[in-house]
């Protein structure tokens, strides 16, 4: 049986260079207090998460750091372990902090007073796909149809918003991250609020063709870090 490329490409990102590095993200990385404001990227799952991370990373020559981001809602998740994950991080921890909450996280992650006070401080920027288009994106993800997953994740959805609307953010769509002149805006934007100062040249997201550079991006993202020529923070490829 022939082996598609991009199986075999997330074999080895799975199990021989996992995505979960310290030069990757935080868990298992620890973080240096780097005096800038964090920008938090709020989404549900499905939603575009990594290209934004990656644009603001690839943009934002600031926020390249070790690790090149922290998940919030891992270090909720396992602060109560070995160390507070949660504990180590300040308003100008200076990083992006990726988080899907309320969504698969503890129920009291929203009102922990350390969420608020890191929530409060960044940079806030949600990303909103179209409801349906999750809804199918998670279920090509586990194999059921589009009834079942509009029925499994429908609900969850409409729960992130109910939690995120209203909040002082930086509100931005799916499409937009194709638009170069959306993102260059957004990225001049998020540069003023935070003090730093946009790369000369903007690197705008893959288009999805030439599969083999997206590997080798991938590749050298988790062996190089911040010192990839291109990040790529994306867990499985080509997935939509």
């Amino acid at each position: 049986m022939a082996v598609r490329a991009s199986d075999l490409a997330n074999f080895v990102g799975t199990h021989l260079v996992p995505f979960t590095n310290p030069r990757v993200v935080c868990p298992p990385g620890r973080v240096r207090q780097r005096d800038l404001p964090n920008i938090m990227v709020a989404t549900p799952m499905r939603s575009g998460t990594h290209i934004l991370i990656d644009l603001i990373l690839n943009n934002l020559p600031a926020y390249r750091a070790r690790p090149l981001y922290v998940d919030l809602d891992q270090c909720a998740k396992q602060g109560r372990a070995d160390h507070d994950l949660l504990g180590a991080l300040t308003p100008r921890s200076g990083y992006v902090l990726k988080t899907h909450m309320p969504l698969n996280v503890p129920e009291d992650m929203a009102a922990d007073p350390r969420i608020e006070a890191l929530t409060e401080a960044a940079c806030v920027i949600t990303l909103r796909r179209d409801r349906a288009e999750v809804c199918r994106s998670l279920g090509r993800w586990h194999r059921i149809g589009a009834a079942e997953a509009e029925a499994a994740y429908g609900p969850d959805y409409d729960r992130f918003w109910d939690l995120w609307e209203g909040r002082d953010r930086i509100a931005v769509e799916f499409s937009d991250l194709f638009d170069p002149e959306a993102m260059q805006r957004l990225l001049a934007d998020i540069a003023e609020r935070t003090g730093t100062r946009a790369a000369r040249r903007f690197m705008a997201p893959p288009s999805g063709r030439g599969k083999g550079r997206i590997y080798a991006n991938k590749m050298m993202t988790r062996l190089a870090g911040r010192h990839a020529p291109r990040v790529d923070t994306t867990i499985h490829t080509l997935k939509s």
